[in-house]
């Protein structure tokens, strides 16, 4: 059965319409044949009918009976209309039963008196059908002959048609009807062939079960993508439209089928829709959301047929690429970290080939009180594992990169609440972390410190360094994406942490004095309340 239903489309067209035609031509073809078969009858019937009396009232048939003579031409008269109407035979008789005229192919010996003994007593004309084992129709008509004084019916007149004849006639019509049927049975093939070739052709040479397959297939494939589509056509109506462009642009289920101007309300957006050269990652605010907005026009023989627009969730690209910055940023640490024990302890193999046993232990010694104090600060004090993850590894980066970083006296730091996650994190202390060893990069004495505490309703961040410092006119520009005065392509550090702190409702704090240095502290509250703004 399965395999009935997925036959190909030309095989389906050409099998409907030909069974169409075949059920329609049947029934006319029958309906034809009963309607001409009664009308060929009736036309016989008539057409004998008439003829008779036509002959009755006929001079020479009238003069032979009123003289009581035959006449050759009463024959002639006869034969000449019996070949008009190609009937059977017709017979002209008096009261007597006598043939007076007669015209046929058989003369007959007797005249059944019976048939017309109605017609020459009553003077009815009536019409004889065949009945059972009979071929023959028969019209009879009396011959009224007038005296002048009076009528009398001297006669009559019968004219037949066998049956055989009409019935050959009408299937001579009948094969003609046949024959006309049939070429439209065969146009009908012709036609639904070059149909399904043509539908066939519109839908690239799949079948109807293959499109809706692709049809289930595509709906599932755009409901599943997290990134916006929509399609347009030619006429700026939607055609198509996937869950999540319907959330990012809140339309709802009835956009399909509607133009631009009907669901989208900013003209921002319609411009980038309807423009012909498409646009490539345009930032668009849309209904409170920063949407990053894609376009490529179906573009033929230069004639613009429709659109293809994507839409992305600019939050989204953002954890994507902070997620990248975290990967980045632990890859560096741990890099510098691996890079500083290594030289460590090339340094402490050097001295042990050197017989310097005692200047590798005194090495030793120093790195294993460095690493005691540290950790156990770390344990002691900040409790945190993802704030601990952070700080180590910037340790190492600052003791590669000669740099005196150390936690201040006074810091704790108990778990952080379940609002403020590890990615945030990295981003806020990773970047003022990096900004402070950047700030004594060019310094004779490096030195960078981190306190942190939880005492109260906030925690509270705070990275000094002993750099350069920022000009009181540049501090509230530092904040500012694509700002620095480190060169180009920078000023993203501190947009991002500010981006972020503002994202924990909490608030950064820069001070800083030119060649003393800058303090940059991150104000956190340990539940959500207003955000607090930049100072």
């Amino acid at each position: 059965m399965k395999k009935l239903l997925q036959v190909s489309l030309q095989v389906k067209i050409l099998g409907l319409v030909v069974g169409l035609l075949l059920l329609v031509l049947t029934l006319v073809t029958f309906m034809v044949t009963y309607m001409e078969s009664g009308e060929d009858v009736q036309n016989a019937e008539d057409l004998a009918l008439q003829t008779a009396t036509t002959l009755s009232y006929m001079p020479v048939v009238q003069d032979a009976f009123k003289e009581k003579v035959k006449d050759e031409n009463v024959n002639y008269i006869a034969e000449r209309i019996r070949d008009q109407i190609d009937a059977s035979a017709i017979k002209i008789i008096d009261r007597e039963g006598q043939l007076v005229g007669y015209s046929g192919l058989e003369k007959p010996e007797s005249i059944d008196q019976q048939d017309y003994y109605s017609t020459l007593t009553f003077g009815g004309s009536f019409v004889l059908q065949p009945e059972q084992g009979e071929d023959v129709l028969k019209a009879v008509v009396p011959i009224r002959v007038d005296y002048d004084t009076y009528m009398k019916v001297e006669g009559a007149v019968a004219v037949e048609f066998k049956m055989k004849d009409i019935y050959a006639e009408i299937r001579a019509d009948l094969k003609d009807f046949i024959f006309a049927s049939s070429s439209v049975l065969i146009l009908g093939v012709i036609g639904s062939i070059l149909l399904a070739r043509s539908i066939r052709k519109d839908t690239l040479g799949l079948e109807p079960f293959q499109i809706a397959a692709l049809f289930r297939e595509r709906n599932a494939v755009l409901d599943s993508v997290k990134e916006g589509l929509i399609a347009f056509d030619q006429f700026e109506k939607i055609t198509m439209i996937n869950a999540s462009a319907r959330e990012l642009l809140d339309l709802n289920d009835t956009a399909e089928a509607r133009t631009i101007n009907d669901v989208i309300t900013s003209p921002k957006l319609r411009e980038m829709i309807e423009s012909n050269k498409g646009v490539k990652n345009m930032e668009l605010q849309y209904k409170e959301k920063t949407l990053i907005i894609n376009s490529n026009p179906i573009l033929e023989g230069g004639v613009r047929t429709g659109i293809v627009v994507s839409v992305r969730d600019k939050t989204e690209i953002k954890q994507m690429v902070d997620a990248l910055s975290e990967v980045k940023q632990y890859s560096e640490d741990l890099r510098a970290q691996a890079h500083e024990f290594t030289s460590k302890l090339y340094v402490i193999m050097g001295l042990i080939q050197l017989e310097k046993y005692q200047d590798a232990i005194e090495l030793i010694k120093e790195e294993a009180d460095s690493q005691k104090q540290v950790t156990e600060r770390f344990f002691k004090e900040i409790l945190d594992e993802k704030v601990q993850a952070i700080l180590l590894g910037k340790f190492a980066k600052a003791s590669e990169k000669k740099i005196d970083f150390y936690i201040e006296d006074g810091s704790s730091l108990q778990r952080l609440p379940a609002h403020i996650p590890l990615s945030p994190l990295i981003i806020i202390l990773g970047n003022i972390i990096n900004n402070a060893f950047e700030g004594v990069a060019e310094q004779k004495k490096k030195s960078v410190s981190f306190f942190v505490t939880d005492l109260g309703n906030d925690i509270i961040f705070e990275v000094t360094d002993n750099g350069t410092g920022i000009r009181q006119s540049d501090i509230e520009k530092v904040c500012t994406k694509g700002y620095s005065s480190k060169g180009t392509g920078r000023g993203y550090g501190l947009a991002n942490v500010k981006e972020e702190v503002d994202q924990l409702n909490g608030s950064i704090e820069i001070s800083s004095i030119p060649q003393e240095g800058t303090t940059i502290t991150i104000i956190l509250p340990k539940e959500i309340k207003e955000t607090k703004g930049v100072s």
